[in-house]
């Protein structure tokens, strides 16, 4: 007969049980735009929360943290380690867990990674306090500074666009996500397309957020050209910081040796 302990530690490595601790240990006030009033009474995430920035019914939701087997896809998985803030390690361990399978490898576009160089993450981290953050021709984050990963949540899902346009919880921290983000966001990957018409990562791309986004069809309809955001002021709700957006200022900077890298800082509450 099993011991109360070896129950307890078997259940810690089933899927049900690794899910409902990841829920359970994640701080609502880390999630930017969730947590609306500081009179909370629990300090945990709710189903109905994960549900919600995860893009599912709470139904769905509870199936993985009951441990069924279900067809999850790729996409609910990311969300769920995005929300989560899994570790590699975790986030391969959900996968094994809940489909018998490793998740597919992340490629960044070809020379990107190699471009990166002690310069140029030293360039980032004096930038500091501000964060700030390098991205190629697709949108794939290749380099960042320490602030990012605590104010960003995309560093987590290393592609800006994908995140912003695929993952419900970003709906929460861009500030009137569809004129000031969604907008201008297909209009800068519009002509990035337009000057890199062979990059098979920018056609993915498009194809991505075009079936993921119900919104993103209609409004890449309108033509709209941007090629950065260099200058803008938009708003943001932060980790730990409320309800309350901040306004942020983007500047964009491109590398000589590189121009299809963009080096992006945000200064906070300007």
């Amino acid at each position: 007969m099993s011991t109360d302990f070896e129950r307890l530690a078997a259940r810690e490595q089933t899927l049900a049980g690794m899910v409902q601790h990841w829920r359970q240990r994640t701080d609502p006030n880390a999630i930017p735009g969730l947590v609306t009033s500081s009179n909370r009474r629990t300090r945990e995430l709710s189903k109905s929360e994960v549900a919600r920035l995860t893009g599912v019914s709470v139904k769905w939701y509870s199936k993985l943290e009951n441990g069924e087997t279900a067809q999850y896809s790729d996409g609910f998985l990311d969300r769920i380690a995005f929300t989560f803030r899994l570790t590699d390690a975790e986030r391969l361990a959900l996968y094994h867990h809940a489909t018998g399978r490793a998740p597919a490898p992340r490629a960044p576009e070809p020379g990107a990674v190699a471009a990166m160089d002690a310069d140029m993450q030293r360039l980032l981290d004096k930038m500091l306090p501000h964060p700030a953050y390098i991205s190629d021709v697709a949108w794939n984050v290749v380099a960042h500074n320490n602030p990012s990963r605590e104010m960003y949540p995309w560093v987590y899902e290393p592609n800006i666009m994908r995140w912003a346009f695929l993952y419900p919880g970003a709906r929460e921290q861009l500030v009137n996500w569809k004129e000031s983000w969604a907008v201008p966001f297909l209009a800068q990957i519009r002509t990035a397309a337009a000057q890199y018409p062979h990059s098979e990562q920018l056609k993915q791309l498009v194809l991505d957020i075009m079936e993921g986004c119900p919104e993103v069809p209609e409004l890449w309809e309108r033509h709209d050209f941007y090629e950065h955001p260099d200058g803008d002021i938009r708003h943001m709700r932060i980790p730990h910081g409320g309800p309350d957006p901040v306004p942020v200022r983007i500047m964009a900077l491109t590398p000589m040796r590189d121009k299809q890298l963009r080096f992006i800082v945000a200064f906070h509450g300007v």
